[in-house]
């Protein structure tokens, strides 16, 4: 039960470092931040450029309240924009209008912007602006907010796709109106926005993790609505659908869906189909935010992860041994009582004989009596050392004896299978994650200083013009080089004077890094030593030497590990026949001493029949009724030790299933290092947070932007 709440913390880690972006997409419709004021008269602006009817109205108004919310004070100026991009009805930008609200925090009288538009105009008030030396331009803001619009052709970072198909097959927009049978619009998304950030010392390019959110109104001659990655919320005679993506999020992270857990996605297209009658389609708006200023990286630490999945895969295994001891126990317990059920069968099968046995029964009481109380005795009495230490060495015996017919062997075999190679999604088995690591990691180890050495003697032949063949060693090559920058600073060579008062006194490995810098190279020797070895490692795997020793240490590890299983194994067993033997004595103790209903047990029924054979012979009747119950009480404890046994091997299969499938998928997946992705993950919040604004925002102010991109409408009268 540990390891699976572990399992599900860890999905909740990482779920929470991915899944973030994800969530934060719903958030679009119910925290997104406008400038504290009603700014509906931008807005009417922006709609005079189209057409509108009640679907308009209803979608427009949506994606005001969205755009338009009141955002908490505060004291610090910003630029809030929303970018309204008109398009046709497949998604192709026609015009874009800019509206930005200047939130004067402090009352300033004046209020620096920056700004790419054009035809600026104040849709609020009757503030004016003029333009500074830099370009900036500089309300005469007289302690109010200013909102202000003006059009913009530049590219969107995010481009929109919009495809059409009837009855399966592809049709323009025009081409759909009026017509009738199984439509499907799909939305495709394109993250067109780039950054650079740096990611363990290198450079990568990353996006900025924008969501896209599109709203459409369906009427009721659309029917059998369907939806991927969305939803469907009806409103009276029509629906209201809601698709969300999340845009070149996987580029920037490097995964695919399958890598999560859950069954995880990060949607990049949005799909309604539906049967429709006579199509049509009023409009559908899609509002594109950027999320990463919604998700923060500060809670959890990666470096917890891997120690979360180390103790995980740890407890994993102890719950896998755990669970096949408990069968191979039962097991054990199963064995016993069926022997005692099958005596309990012949002592039940021979009850109808009782009466007649009654007058030797009578002769023998005392001893019967005697006997009974003694294996009562016996039965409460725990076992002894002796007996203990003799059932452990029987369990034991059988273990080693199977392990000494090859078993061993067979069990080392398979370890070193699965340390030495992996299997491929094709079927093609290739080098295993810990024989590379051990390959590469003693290549590394026994090669760097000859591979150095090697190119401090090459840089240093090259800098004295001798052929790289040569078999003059580095600190020959060196003190001739020495020599001839002393002869030439002798002959007055300035240049060479100041490389012979430098380079007098350094090895060759140092004379060698100084002639290489000047040469004009970027690098050090030590990083071209390090591609080199790279170059050899990529060229194949042809070092027999330490080819050999991985395969002896990997061969050696697999026979420990079969070792170990072996005692394992024996000691399972030894403590299972212990646990078995000392469970059968006290069920048998319980079965002999319980109480019928008549007030007599076994025990005391024989001591009854020792006072008297006639009480006894009176008794028969009853003693035959306890003696059923017993045999039915035996029956259902059978059975229900079957169950358990049953239940118990399920439960040791589930526990493989769940470590291969679960656990080990985990540990495979990342090799026990969570932090390359929630490094990538950070550097793409880290462009979430540098891009603020679409046009351009002043020094020291933040800004927020929203994109809302509204399609033209297909409607059938408008076809010719």
């Amino acid at each position: 039960m540990n390891a699976i709440m572990k399992n599900m913390e860890i999905n909740k880690k990482l779920g929470f470092k991915v899944v973030a972006v994800l969530t934060s997409a719903s958030m679009i419709l119910g925290g997104l931040a406008g400038c504290g004021k009603d700014t509906s008269e931008d807005v009417a602006v922006v709609e005079q450029s189209a057409e509108t009817d009640e679907n308009d109205d209803l979608l427009s108004n949506v994606m005001n309240q969205v755009v338009h919310r009141s955002s908490t004070a505060g004291t610090e100026p910003r630029k809030d924009e929303v970018v309204y991009v008109m398009a046709d009805a497949q998604g192709n930008t026609q015009k874009i209008i800019v509206s930005d609200c200047l939130k004067n925090a402090n009352g300033e009288s004046t209020i620096k912007d920056a700004s790419s538009l054009t035809d600026i105009q104040n849709v609020k008030g009757n503030e004016s602006y003029t333009v500074d030396e830099n370009g900036n331009l500089v309300w005469n803001a007289e302690g109010s907010d200013i909102y202000y619009q003006g059009t913009s052709t530049k590219e969107t970072p995010v481009s929109q796709t919009i495809t059409y198909s009837l009855d399966g097959k592809e049709v323009k927009p025009e081409e759909l109106a009026g017509k009738s049978g199984k439509v499907t619009i799909r939305f495709d998304y394109t993250n067109n926005s780039s950054y650079k950030e740096t990611v363990n010392g290198s450079e990568v390019d990353v996006k900025v993790p924008f969501a896209a959110v599109t709203a459409m109104v369906l009427d009721d001659s659309f029917t059998n609505v369907e939806v991927t990655n969305g939803k469907v919320q009806s409103n009276g005679d029509s629906n209201i659908i809601i698709g969300y993506a999340l845009p070149g999020i996987k580029d920037s992270l490097g995964v695919e869906d399958s890598d999560f857990i859950d069954d995880l996605d990060l949607p990049e297209y949005f799909e309604v189909s539906a049967d429709v009658e006579n199509f049509e389609l009023s409009t559908a708006m899609t509002i594109v935010a950027n999320a990463g200023s919604m998700v923060s990286m500060s809670t959890g630490d990666s470096s917890s992860l891997d120690d979360m999945i180390n103790d995980l895969s740890d407890a994993t295994n102890d719950l896998k041994n755990g669970s096949s001891d408990l069968a191979d126990g039962l097991d054990t317990l199963q064995s016993s009582l069926a022997d005692y059920a099958s005596g309990m069968s012949e002592l039940y099968s021979a009850s109808g004989d009782l009466g007649k046995g009654v007058n030797t029964l009578n002769s023998s009481a005392k001893s019967i009596s005697k006997g009974l109380k003694t294996l009562d005795k016996a039965l409460n009495t725990k076992m002894s050392d002796e007996e203990k230490a003799a059932a452990s060495k029987t369990a034991s015996a059988a273990v080693d004896k199977e392990f000494a017919n090859g078993k061993t062997e067979e069990v080392a075999k398979q370890i070193y299978a699965a340390l030495r190679y992996t299997q491929k999604e094709d079927g093609s088995v290739a080098d295993g994650a810990l024989y590379t690591a051990l390959y590469d990691g003693t290549f590394s180890s026994q090669g760097a200083e000859t591979v150095y050495n090697e190119v401090v003697r090459q840089v240093l032949l090259s800098a004295a013009k001798q052929p790289a063949d040569s078999k003059l060693t580095a600190d020959q090559v060196a003190a001739a080089i020495k020599t001839s920058f002393a002869q030439a600073a002798q002959a007055g060579d300035q240049t060479y004077a100041a490389m012979y008062a430098i380079g007098k006194d350094m090895s060759s490995a140092q004379l060698a890094e100084l002639i290489y810098a000047k040469s004009g190279a970027k690098d050090t020797l030590f990083n071209k030593t390090q591609s080199t070895i790279k170059q050899t490692l990529a060229a194949g795997r042809n070092n027999e030497q330490i080819n050999s020793g991985v395969e002896s240490s990997l061969q050696t590890l697999a026979n420990q590990l079969a070792g170990a299983c072996k005692e394992v194994a024996s000691q399972a067993a030894s403590q299972a026949a212990v646990t078995g033997a000392e469970s059968a004595k006290s069920t048998i103790a319980k079965q002999i001493e319980a109480v019928q209903s008549n007030g007599y047990s076994l025990v005391s029924g024989a001591a009854a029949l020792s006072k008297g054979t006639q009480t006894l012979a009176d008794q028969v009747p009853t003693l035959t009724e306890g003696i059923t119950a017993l045999n039915d009480a035996t029956t259902k404890i059978v059975e229900g030790v079957d169950k358990l046994d049953d239940g118990s091997h399920e439960l040791a299969d589930g526990m493989v299933e769940f470590d291969e499938k679960g656990i080990s998928k985990i540990v495979n997946s990342y090799n026990g290092d969570i932090k390359p992705l929630t490094d990538k993950l950070q550097a793409m919040l880290d462009a979430g947070e540098d891009y603020q604004t679409f046009t351009s925002v002043a020094d020291g102010v933040n800004g927020s932007v929203k994109f809302i991109y509204k399609l033209d409408s297909i409607k059938a009268e408008d076809v010719k």
